[in-house]
C-alpha cells in the first residue's frame, strides 16, 4: 500500500479497502505505512528522484542511498510516537515529519 492518508476517517477507509480485498491490516499499520510514504515522498521530492530510502518503525528511523549505504539513523521519530499523534492531529503530524526531514536537508544529512 503507497497511499498516504491526510486524516484518521482516509486511513480507516482504507481498512476497509484492504480487508474487503483480503488483505488483514489494523488502523496503526495503515498510518504507519502512510506516515514511511510521507517520509519517501518528501525523500523524493528533496533529491529529485528515487535515490533514498526511509524505514520508519518503532525504533527510529533509517534512511539508505540507492546503494543501501545508510546515511542517516536516529532514534526519533518512530511510529509509536508518531502513529498515536497522527490519530490526535493527523494535520499537524504531517507537517512535523516534514519539517523533520527539510531540516535534514537544511543542515546538510542528507
Amino acid at each position: 500500500m503507497h497511499e498516504i492518508p491526510e486524516t484518521v476517517a482516509q486511513a480507516e477507509s482504507l481498512v476497509q479497502k484492504a480487508q474487503a480485498n483480503g488483505q488483514p491490516t489494523t488502523l496503526d499499520a495503515v498510518i504507519a505505512g502512510g506516515l514511511q510514504n510521507w517520509i519517501q515522498e518528501l525523500l523524493d521530492e528533496g533529491s529529485e528522484g528515487g535515490y533514498l530510502t526511509a524505514k520508519l518503525s518503532a525504533t527510529g528511523l533509517i534512511i539508505t542511498d540507492i546503494t543501501g549505504q545508510t546515511l542517516y539513523q536516529a532514534k526519533t521519530p518512530t511510529t509509536t510516537e508518531l502513529v498515536p499523534a497522527f490519530k490526535a492531529d493527523a494535520h499537524h503530524t504531517l507537517l512535523a515529519v516534514q519539517t523533520t526531514i527539510r531540516a535534514l536537508y537544511a543542515r546538510g544529512k542528507l
